[in-house]
């Protein structure tokens, strides 16, 4: 368990009421890491992956504070992970903690804007046909398996990413390394999930939208991703206007050009350099040029997906390197 610097006092209702229950009606090992410290998503659950390396497990699942599991939500993601070697993470079906018949996530998209998100959020569970055990561009690290040893080769949550985009690159990073991120349907889990207009969200997004496709795009692949990237560029303008959070697209745009940010993209460049066994073709045939079922969506959005999905697909049939 990880408060990951809460103010809430949650570390010490933890200690005085959680952790004696350990080996009786709760597992019999239980661990509180707390530094104090809000260290940002992947910062603060990194703790409990180093942990789990440092301690032999085989595998670590990521817990939302905000998430209940079904009693065999863990068995069935590792019954799937241990069915294939080459399995890196298993995302179970995240539903809505209020509604166990609507979707919120089943597996994470990535448009070629570098945007991730939710498939089939807000949908009927009866109206989607999504396969157990099948592959996703990446899991939501709200309720996710992951293999210690696939970590071990490819490192941990980018911590250069405060909160947003963390698993997308992960994700992105497990498959450069010919690693596989599959869904579990029969894994269940209830999140208490509210969309959130916080303009850091949207801040935080749009910088790491950006970092993301830099660093792992090739050259080639740069040249024809320019156009897509300046034409959403003026869309996520548009919106930013629209939507009244103009203010933080203006503080990503400046992040974009930091010298921090310069350097967090050459680390995640070398970094997954180091570990690709795949070449753009095999993870871009799958990107996305349309976003859907998400709360923002809109008119503009629509009229950008009309235009930027039929181009991709027709850019993408190019790329053979």
């Amino acid at each position: 368990m990880i408060p990951n610097g809460s103010p809430d006092g949650i570390a010490d209702v933890i200690r005085s009421e959680v952790l004696p229950r350990a080996g009786k009606d709760l597992p019999n090992e239980l661990v509180l890491l707390d530094n104090g410290e809000n260290g940002g998503f992947a910062a603060g659950n990194n703790q409990g992956i180093r942990w789990a390396q440092d301690n032999g497990y085989d595998y670590v699942y990521l817990n939302n504070g905000d998430l209940k599991l079904d009693p065999h939500t863990i068995s069935h993601v590792v019954d799937m992970a241990e069915s294939d070697d080459n399995v890196g993470a298993v995302q179970s079906l995240v539903l809505f903690w209020d509604d166990h018949e609507k979707v919120n996530t089943t597996g994470g998209m990535i448009h070629i804007g570098g945007y991730g998100y939710a498939r089939d959020n807000g949908r009927q569970l009866s109206e989607i046909d999504r396969k157990d055990g099948e592959e996703i561009m990446y899991p939501s690290g709200a309720a996710t398996l992951y293999r210690v040893s696939a970590l071990n080769k490819v490192g941990l949550l980018e911590e250069g990413f405060f909160m947003y985009h963390e698993d997308l690159e992960l994700g992105l990073r497990l498959r450069i390394a010919g690693f596989k991120n599959l869904l579990s349907m029969k894994s269940r889990t209830f999140h208490d999930y509210q969309f959130s207009r916080n303009p850091k969200k949207f801040q935080w997004m749009e910088t790491y939208r950006w970092v993301v496709m830099v660093a792992y795009l090739k050259p080639m692949s740069v040249l024809l991703w320019i156009p897509f990237a300046v034409f959403i560029e003026l869309g996520s303008w548009a919106m930013s206007i629209k939507g009244g959070w103009v203010g933080s697209k203006w503080k990503s745009f400046c992040d974009i050009n930091r010298v921090s940010t310069i350097k967090l993209i050459h680390k995640i460049k070398s970094r997954q350099r180091q570990v690709r066994v795949i070449k753009d073709r095999d993870w871009l045939r799958d990107v996305t040029g349309k976003i859907e079922d998400q709360e923002t969506e809109s008119t503009l959005m629509r009229v950008a997906n009309a235009v930027i999905d039929p181009l991709w697909r027709l850019v993408r049939t190019v790329i053979f390197w």
